[in-house]
C-alpha cells in the first residue's frame, strides 16, 4: 500500500500540472482549487473521482537505486457516491538503475460499509539488493555481496471488524517463490555455490486496533497491531519456522500547531527461517536488507510544526537493533536515523499531506516522496 499511495500522489501532481497548463477553462482550473481559501487542492478532485486513473511516480529507495514507476488504478466507485473509501484495482510495474524492476496486478476492496477489508495481489519481481548478512551467516562488514532475487509474489489478506469497534481480525498468505544468486559464494549453513531456489509459504493470524482520526495523516489516535506467522513443509514451504510481530503507532496533538507521532515495531522469529525472510529494520534513512537478523526491535519519534496556513515541518528520529537472541542484543546490528521534511495538505477534505522526507542513518542518506504519513498502515 505504501507504494500504491506513492504511485497515486505523483500521479495526481502530474495530472494536476497538466490540467492547469492545458485547460483555458476556468471551471475546470477551480476543480484543483479549494472553495475554503482558493488554495491548490485536490479534495474535491478525490473525493468524486470515478474510473482509471494513470499513475506515474519516483523510485526513491536506495537499496535498489533510483528509478521509476507507473500504473492504472482503476476506483470502482468514488469516496462521495460510496461515503468511505471506495475499492481499486489495477496494474503497477517499475524499474531502477540497478538493474531492478517488477510488476504486477492488486485489488484493494473496502466491503459491507467498511466491515470486511480485502487485499490481493500477484507479482513478479526480479531484484538486486546488497546483502549484509543475517544471523548465522556472518558479517560482510561494510562492503555487500550482490543479491539477485528473481522471483514470483502471491498475497491474499482479508480482515472483518468485530462488531462496531475499531477491532479487526483476519489472516494473510504469502506465497514467494524465488531463484537467488549471489555475486559471490556466501558462507550460509546447508547451502554452498552461488545460485539456489526457494520458497516461502506462509499464514498470518492478525488482529489490529486502529482509532486513528484519518488513514493518510492522522493527527490523534492509535494503530496496534499483533500478527503471528506460521509456515511449514507440508505448506509448500522450505522450513518450519514461525514469527511474532507487534505494531503501535500513535498520535498526539500538542496544542494547535505541534503534533507528536510515536512508533514501536519488534518481530520475532522462531525456528528454521530462511536468512532472506529475516526481519528487517524499515526506517527513513536505513536501507532495505542492510539490518537484518532473527529478531528485530524499533523505535521513532516525529514533530510535525503547522508553520504557515498550509505548509507543515517535521522532525525524526529513530533507533533500530537486528539481533540474533536476547543474550546477543548488544552484538546485534544498530542503526540510528535522523531526519527532517515538509508537507503540504494537499487534500483538505480528507485531512491528507503530501511532501518529501530527507534522513541520514549510520553510513546512509535517502530521500523520500511521501503521500500522508511515512508510517502508512
Amino acid at each position: 500500500m505504501k507504494a500504491l499511495s506513492s504511485l497515486a500522489l505523483t500521479g495526481i501532481l502530474l495530472l494536476h500540472a497538466v490540467s492547469l497548463s492545458g485547460q483555458e477553462s476556468t471551471r475546470r482550473i477551480s476543480v484543483f482549487r479549494d472553495s475554503l481559501d482558493n488554495a491548490i487542492d485536490l479534495g474535491d478532485w478525490l473525493v468524486n473521482k470515478k474510473g482509471v486513473l494513470i499513475v506515474p511516480s519516483l523510485i526513491t529507495e536506495p537499496a535498489v537505486g533510483y528509478g521509476i514507476a507507473g500504473g492504472a488504478v482503476f476506483f470502482h466507485s468514488s469516496y462521495s457516491e460510496k461515503s468511505g473509501p471506495p475499492s481499486m484495482s489495477g496494474v503497477l510495474g517499475g524499474v531502477t538503475q540497478n538493474g531492478t524492476y517488477a510488476a504486477g496486478l492488486f485489488h484493494v476492496g473496502y466491503w459491507k460499509q467498511d466491515r470486511i477489508r480485502y487485499m490481493g495481489a500477484l507479482a513478479r519481481t526480479y531484484i538486486n539488493l546488497g546483502f549484509y548478512g543475517s544471523g548465522n551467516t556472518g558479517s560482510l562488514g561494510e562492503e555487500p555481496v550482490n543479491l539477485n532475487m528473481d522471483a514470483w509474489m502471491l498475497v491474499q489478506q482479508l480482515k472483518f471488524r468485530v462488531a462496531e469497534s475499531d477491532f479487526f481480525i483476519g489472516g494473510r498468505y504469502l506465497l514467494f517463490d524465488t531463484k537467488n544468486t549471489f555475486d559471490a559464494p556466501i558462507d550460509i549453513p546447508d547451502f554452498t555455490g552461488e545460485e539456489f531456489s526457494s520458497t516461502l509459504s506462509e499464514a498470518t493470524i492478525r488482529v489490529d486496533l486502529d482509532s486513528r482520526n484519518n488513514v493518510f495523516t492522522p493527527t490523534r489516535g492509535l494503530f496496534f497491531s499483533l500478527a503471528g506467522t506460521y509456515s511449514d513443509t507440508w505448506m509448500g514451504g522450505d522450513a518450519l519456522y514461525g514469527r511474532l510481530g507487534l505494531t503501535l503507532i500513535g498520535y498526539i496533538p500538542a496544542g494547535n500547531r505541534f503534533f507528536i507521532g510515536l512508533r514501536h515495531e519488534g518481530t520475532y522469529s522462531l525456528g528454521d527461517v530462511p536468512f532472506y525472510a529475516r526481519p528487517i529494520i524499515m526506517m527513513r534513512g536505513a536501507p532495505l536488507m542492510k539490518y537484518q537478523n532473527r529478531n528485530i526491535t524499533l523505535m521513532e519519534a516525529e514533530l510535525s510544526y503547522n508553520v504557515y496556513k498550509r505548509w507543515y515541518i517535521n522532525g525524526f528520529t529513530g533507533i533500530g537493533n537486528a539481533y540474533e537472541n536476547l543474550e546477543d542484543f548488544e552484538q546485534g546490528k544498530s542503526v540510528a536515523t535522523l531526519g527532517t521534511g515538509f508537507r503540504y495538505l494537499i487534500a483538505r477534505k480528507l485531512g491528507t499531506n503530501m511532501g518529501m522526507d530527507f534522513a541520514v542513518s549510520n553510513d546512509d542518506f535517502a530521500f523520500y516522496i511521501v503521500f500522508g504519513t511515512a508510517w502508512l498502515r
